[in-house]
């Protein structure tokens, strides 16, 4: 287990799985705002605030929780929750693939190699992924839904209500239940896909099998993995904010704390017309703002790369640290989809032509 939590640091600074997490959170943001626009197209609300992106994705969930509606806070979660991971069964399964050959075979995937195993698979591990999220959110729907009888005039309302508490208890649990289970052992269901070359219905059997089959062990080597991912992630989030300090110092100290100031409240006024009004604002400062917001996003998005890439490192060294363990299955196996046979003619196949063993 320990030259595992060192192969998977090693593994981790690998650039090529940092670029394939940096494209998936890129990826991510935009299909974060697809999701946010047809919640607002849906509630009527339109495109407004889009220029603000992060107060945009979070409105309807805002929205929804201050209204009380549950239904329209669940659908929402759920919707981008699928979005997501339509997008992360792709680049996590690449990413996933380049930490397995990296464990199992010591050697370094080049990227495209791992994209196109994520497009022959990306389907089993979103059909993973879609299951335990429907595990855990269709129970909370039926309990909300069958809550609503409660809603009814006179004394079949007030049965409804004695009856809604009950079904809420038993399909919270259900629910809770779903979603520890998901939490715990769902998080090997790529790294299976990933290793064995399978599909998604292996990917449960095997990640809740390896789980069950030593509960006390799995926590251990995962508080292990994990703790070795928060130290260097830790230390990358230190670096960032430090660059960030620094540069915003020499901004302060070169252009003056007024530009400073005046760029910070740009980027409040975005996406309020009225504020931008006040501000009388010109193309100038418009491209000052722009070029702030990118610059954070990006040292951010960096920093998340490196996360995703350690976790995913982590994750695939958990899988084979438990597959070892309960299969006794060497570390070193890797299943690999076989290569298509190369052309031959029939002679070069070892066939003779008719007219040769005529002649013979």
């Amino acid at each position: 287990m320990r030259e595992l939590w060192h192969a998977a640091g090693r593994a981790a600074g690998d650039p090529a799985k940092r670029r394939v997490a940096l494209v998936g959170i890129l990826i991510s943001a935009p299909t974060l705002a697809v999701g946010a626009l047809l919640s607002h197209l849906v509630s009527g609300e339109g495109v407004s605030g889009i220029g603000r992106p992060l107060q945009f994705v979070l409105a309807p969930l805002c929205r929804a929780y201050e209204e009380g509606a549950d239904i329209a806070l669940l659908g929402y979660v759920t919707l981008q929750g699928l979005l997501l991971a339509l997008v992360w069964s792709f680049y996590g399964g690449a990413l996933q693939r380049l930490a397995a050959v990296d464990l199992t075979q010591g050697r370094r995937e080049e990227a495209p190699a791992a994209y196109a195993f994520a497009a022959r698979h990306w389907r089993g591990i979103l059909g993973a992924k879609v299951a335990l999220l429907a595990g855990a959110v269709l129970p909370l729907g039926v309990a909300i839904l069958f809550a609503h009888l409660a809603r009814l005039d006179g004394w079949l309302g007030g049965v409804f209500l004695a009856l809604s508490i009950v079904v809420a208890v038993v399909l919270g649990f259900l629910g809770v239940f779903v979603l520890l289970a998901w939490v715990v052992g769902g998080l090997l269901t790529t790294s299976v896909i990933a290793c064995e070359d399978s599909d998604s219905f292996d990917a449960l059997s095997r990640s809740f099998g390896y789980v069950g089959a030593g509960p006390p062990r799995f926590t251990l080597w995962r508080l292990a993995l994990f703790g070795g991912v928060l130290i260097g992630s830790l230390w990358r989030g230190l670096r960032v904010l430090l660059v960030l300090g620094i540069a915003l110092a020499c901004l302060r100290a070169g252009a003056g704390a007024e530009a400073v100031t005046h760029v910070e409240r740009i980027l409040k006024a975005l996406g309020t017309p009225a504020g931008a009004e006040r501000l009388a604002l010109s193309w100038a400062d418009y491209l000052a703002a722009c070029v702030a917001g990118l610059t954070l996003f990006g040292l951010t998005a960096t920093w998340l790369a490196d996360l995703i890439a350690r976790l995913g490192c982590a994750r695939m060294a958990l899988y084979l640290a438990m597959r070892e363990a309960v299969d006794r299955m060497p570390r070193t196996h890797l299943a690999s989809a076989p290569e298509a046979p190369a052309f031959q003619d029939a002679e070069a196949a070892g066939f003779e032509e008719v007219s040769r063993v005529g002649d013979a």
